[in-house]
């Protein structure tokens, strides 16, 4: 299989394309970029076909009610979650695995800033 080249990965004008400002790729967070890679990455390695991740991110964008794909918060956070489902159904990763480990970002998340003016271990 020849690895698909990024221009090859993009579908300008549907819900699956990638947000661009002046042509070049948009990345709001270091995180959206280094997932970009990585799906890209192991798309170019052979691990998965193009189209099977598309499939997947035309779902995720279809679910979500969302219809502002050009924020690239937005399309990143559909962009991982079609990429999570991916690697579920390839076995990359156990779903139950996935799942806690969303639980255990997302109670970090939720508790990083909660109104407080000191650092602490404790529970809320």
């Amino acid at each position: 299989m020849s690895a698909p080249a990024i221009v090859e990965l993009d579908a300008p004008g549907t819900a699956a394309a990638l947000p661009r400002s002046n042509g070049e790729l948009v990345f709001d967070a270091p995180w959206q970029g280094r997932l970009f890679g990585l799906v890209v990455q192991m798309c170019q390695a052979g691990m998965f076909e193009w189209d099977e991740f598309k499939k997947h991110l035309i779902e995720v964008i279809g679910q979500s009610g969302i219809d502002d794909v050009c924020d690239p918060s937005v399309y990143y956070r559909q962009f991982g979650e079609a990429f999570c489902r991916l690697a579920v159904e390839k076995d990359f990763i156990a779903e139950a695995g996935l799942e806690e480990r969303v639980r255990i970002e997302s109670a970090k998340l939720a508790h990083d800033d909660h109104d407080h003016d000191h650092d602490h271990p404790h529970e809320h």
